[in-house]
């Protein structure tokens, strides 16, 4: 069996979708732009803060700009990132059974680390995760920097991690680390987007990645 798992955070183990994009809308906002169209938010949903700044802005734009809208959207998530954000029922009790066979969990997002650690510490509380971990200071993903850290930090090869997550960066990421990587569906990306980005297993539900993962 597989010795540790590292999810993602974003459409993996919690819906923020509303929230993230609430923070956009406001800095959009900022520029006199109206509210972003759900085609336009998928389409960075999974992306770094700068990503997150120049998806949301959208056209040809000076680095000033794009560090001034990184700053405002910072200061709007500060605001709106719990409001409306929530676990996917069943997750809990999936991440409770792993720590009991003595699976070590991480998170890693590219997401900044602190609503990394913010949101999973409300969420699931203090002591589920090893390691907690944005991509400050290091290349986000599809980068499988973070990855590889978070393994070596959980003190476990990469052979031994399955990566879980609902992204083609995700996947990216896991193949990349050399990880056994699960793409779920029921986050923000299409189950046959997953599958072309090379995931070696789906999740369709809760249940679904509990068979998967014990089957690694």
């Amino acid at each position: 069996m597989i010795k540790a798992v590292v999810f993602d955070l974003d459409g993996t183990l919690a819906n923020t979708f509303d929230d993230l994009r609430a923070s956009i809308d406001d800095m959009r906002a900022a520029y006199g732009l109206g509210p972003i169209s759900l085609e336009q938010m998928t389409s960075f949903i999974n992306a770094s803060l700068r990503g997150f700044a120049e998806g949301g802005l959208g056209g040809e734009r000076t680095e000033e700009e794009i560090q001034k809208a990184m700053e405002i959207y910072c200061d709007a998530y500060a605001k709106h990132y719990i409001e409306k954000t929530c676990i996917y029922e069943g997750l809990p009790e999936l991440l409770a059974s792993l720590k009991a066979k003595g699976v070590h969990l991480a998170v890693y997002s590219n997401k900044m680390a602190e609503y990394v650690v913010k949101i999973c510490e409300k969420l699931y509380g203090k002591d589920t995760f090893e390691v907690l971990m944005g991509p400050d200071g290091i290349t986000p993903k599809p980068n499988p920097m973070g990855a590889l850290i978070a393994a070596e930090k959980m003190g476990v090869s990469p052979a031994d991690v399955a990566y879980v997550g609902d992204s083609v960066t995700d996947m990216k990421t896991g193949l990349a680390a050399g990880m056994h990587t699960v793409g779920v569906s029921w986050g923000f990306t299409a189950r046959e987007d997953l599958v072309s980005a090379g995931a070696h297993k789906i999740a369709d539900t809760v249940d679904g990645l509990r068979e998967i993962l014990a089957s690694l």
